[in-house]
């Protein structure tokens, strides 16, 4: 088969969406598939596939767009959040327009977004399926809670912002032949927000090339020197991901152990830092807590940790819990989203409450008051990861999916 994975988001671009593309590519050109992947540059700049030169610059069309964004919305605000998804959004419709897409087999969408712009502009003849990462309508009102923190409920879910990105969920879902989940509690959802009949949904989890994983160069010259158990964290610094959560809770955990040290893992924005930098000062954590940044190899810094911390707030199957679980170090993470599906309490890991600062404090506690549960829970959680995230079966239930698309035996 020709397939065409398309993403509204940058690749490459360091992230688990990079890691599932990445693996889900190379593992189907394995299998003796012929793959290309049409995405965004990391400067937005423009769409292209992969390897090839762009047709045009966002910047070529961009006057174009706003001109027919500006006479159908007078009151979209340029340069707005929602003003952005737009122009980019028809940008990338209109590079997918400008190559040859009736080649393909199967457009296999791994956005609501990128799903909605491939709908408007393929052959009718090529069916697209689209793998939804994330809960995009709870991610939405997350992010607004954390922007407007004093509006009421009530006044974000009426809100501009979270109307338009529910419609791009509803529409994506809706105009994707089957939709991949990769978390039960997922595709739950978006039954019951979006009223997707349920022979709709496809279920499999991720795949890992746990073989290079395991064999990666160690470069372990960034890797500080640690004095104490080492609590890490690997994710994005934003709110979503529960770094706020994280840093009250190890101000909770040092009134009762000391005997620990963090290392935060990831890029965010400036403000964010800021703010979480803040919240280090005032909880008298500058000293234990580190931000080291992004950093190319995260598998030499799961080797020096004690244990792996992700307190999200609304995630699905993230890898760094993958990654983590691999290398044989006890995890720690909320019970959000798709995250139990990943940890059984006490057998895999342990669970805490999302948003519940002094449940992960009495989570951490536990793990660092007793060397025997953590190298439990680690050993059984490495047994079952390596069953559990086969890229070889991720490899062979895709290509399912894609039969099924085409109405093809298996």
């Amino acid at each position: 088969m020709k397939i065409l994975l398309v993403s509204y988001y940058p690749l490459p671009h360091v992230g688990g969406l990079w890691t599932v593309v990445n693996n889900l590519s190379n593992e189907l050109r394995r299998i003796g598939h012929d793959v290309d992947v049409l995405a965004q540059t990391e400067s937005l700049s423009e769409y292209r596939i992969i390897g090839q030169e762009a047709p045009f610059q966002v910047a070529d069309i961009r006057p174009h767009i706003e001109s027919e964004l500006s006479a159908a919305f007078p009151n979209l605000e340029a340069g707005s959040w929602i003003h952005t998804t737009e122009v980019l959004r028809y940008s990338l419709e209109l590079t997918a327009l400008a190559l040859d897409i009736s080649k393909y087999d199967v457009i296999h969408a791994q956005d609501v977004i990128a799903a909605n712009a491939m709908k408007r502009i393929k052959p009718d003849h090529i069916p697209l399926v689209t793998s939804v990462h994330g809960y995009l309508t709870k991610e939405i009102f997350l992010v607004l809670q954390g922007i407007y923190p004093r509006k009421s409920n009530e006044e974000l879910y009426s809100s501009l912002e979270y109307q338009y990105h529910e419609h791009l969920e509803h529409i994506g879902c809706h105009v994707s032949e089957f939709i991949h989940t990769q978390a039960n509690i997922t595709k739950e959802d978006l039954i019951r927000q979006h009223r997707i009949p349920e022979n709709r949904f496809v279920q499999f989890p991720y795949g890992m090339d746990i073989g290079s994983f395991n064999s990666r160069p160690q470069q372990l010259e960034r890797i500080p020197a640690a004095t104490k158990p080492v609590i890490l964290f690997v994710g994005r610094l934003v709110q979503l991901k529960g770094v706020h959560v994280l840093i009250e809770a190890l101000r909770q955990l040092k009134m009762v152990n000391t005997n620990w040290e963090c290392w935060i893992l990831g890029d965010g924005f400036e403000e964010a830092i800021e703010r979480f930098t803040d919240q280090m000062e005032d909880a008298d954590l500058l000293s234990d807590i580190r931000l080291l940044g992004s950093v190319p190899n995260v598998k030499d810094f799961l080797e020096a940790a004690d244990i792996f911390v992700l307190p999200s707030l609304q995630d699905t199957q993230p890898h760094s819990v993958m990654e983590a679980q691999l290398s044989g170090i006890p995890v720690v993470v909320s019970n959000a989203g798709g995250l139990p599906e990943m940890v059984e309490e006490g057998v895999t890991g342990l669970l805490s409450e999302a948003g519940q600062p002094e449940s992960l404090a009495h989570q951490l506690a536990r793990l660092l008051a007793d060397p025997s549960l953590r190298e439990q829970v680690s050993k059984q959680a490495e047994v079952w990861a390596r069953q559990q995230w086969s890229l070889v079966n991720m490899g062979k239930n895709t290509e399912k999916l894609y039969k099924k698309a085409l109405s093809l035996p298996d």
